[in-house]
């Protein structure tokens, strides 16, 4: 029976046809198809898996890598890569630990620092890439080994917790790590940034920049738009973000070291992959980082889970990775 002869005596299949046709072709289906897909087969592994319990906890492991997500997600969008968001994360907890431990200086001053100490990483990034014109991947590759070694010079190559001082000093921003009612406050803030970057570049004509210039920089620049103050901002907001995780990051191990985080770059931009944003950048959203994010965080749960070791966990990443590659082809978006 030919499509036709089926449309005649079913209309109902034009329908369904369409529909399926329409929401396939929505920026947000490969991510949330990934994201069932994911779900059910981890459901199947483990019955715990889907227990109110197990999810707050992927929730609360996905919340760092979720922030530097969208921060790396914003770089990528424009068509550049940022390597350093993992050293960004854990040099800013060894300088919030050193401020607050170490030095005493009252939160109210030592997390706006620390902040601020991610957005002059962030504008070095930039203007290297943008005025001295070195490739986003040197330039940010430099910096991951650079912020390791600056972190390492300044805790003298040991984690900084509270029983670093004598007496015992806890963390002043402990807080962050706590909770409200039952919800966890890091993950509130990953989701609340997740929520205002992305209305940010959905919405504002100056967040749909970014789009732009990753679609097609030369007819952005040709349209006015500030190709390089763009490009500057969204390496701001990846340092930003860097920061961010490293103050919740800190208070939620309960101490700084210069190796923490290790593979969280990477992680990021499989999670930015994963949530449709290709690598010529142009097309994505940040809610699909989200869900790329936490299916980062569930893979790591799920191996703990059916008892295999952890071992195997950068494998699987590996291999999720590889078949998420495939909805952002280069032959499916052309630049």
């Amino acid at each position: 029976m030919n499509t036709q002869r089926k449309a005649n005596i079913y209309p109902e299949f034009v329908g369904l046809k369409e529909f399926i046709r329409t929401i396939s072709k929505s920026v947000y289906f490969k991510p949330v198809l990934f994201l069932i897909i994911a779900v059910s087969i981890a459901g199947i592994l483990s019955p715990y898996f889907l227990t109110i319990r197990n999810i707050r906890a992927i929730l609360i492991s996905a919340a760092p890598l979720m922030i530097i997500a969208v921060g790396e997600a914003m770089v990528v969008l424009t068509g550049m890569i940022d390597l350093s968001p993992e050293s960004v994360l854990a040099s800013s907890g060894v300088v919030i630990a050193t401020l607050d431990i170490i030095m005493g200086i009252p939160v109210y001053l030592s997390i706006p620092i620390t902040l601020a100490y991610g957005v002059i990483i962030g504008l070095a990034n930039g203007f290297l890439v943008v005025r001295a014109k070195i490739p986003s991947f040197v330039v940010t590759l430099g910096m991951y080994w650079g912020l390791r070694g600056l972190a390492m010079v300044i805790s003298g190559g040991y984690p900084i917790s509270p029983s670093s001082v004598s007496p015992t000093k806890p963390l002043g921003f402990e807080f962050v790590a706590g909770n409200i009612g039952n919800i966890p406050i890091m993950v509130i803030i990953a989701i609340a940034i997740a929520m205002f970057f992305h209305v940010y570049i959905s919405e504002f004509k100056i967040g749909r920049n970014i789009y732009a210039i990753g679609g097609n920089e030369l007819a952005a620049r040709n349209c006015g738009i500030n190709a390089d103050g763009t490009k500057i901002f969204v390496f701001v907001v990846s340092g930003l973000m860097g920061a961010t995780a490293g103050i919740i990051m800190t208070a939620w191990i309960n101490q700084a070291y210069a190796w923490t985080a290790q593979g969280f770059s990477l992680q990021a931009i499989a999670a930015v992959v994963l949530g449709g944003i290709p690598f010529i950048g142009g097309f994505g959203t940040i809610i699909g980082v989200m869900i790329g994010s936490f299916i980062i965080a569930m893979i790591s749960d799920i191996i703990v889970l059916v008892g295999v070791s952890p071992l195997y966990n950068y494998i699987v990443v590996a291999i999720v990775l590889v078949l998420a590659g495939l909805q952002v082809r280069r032959g499916t978006f052309v630049k």
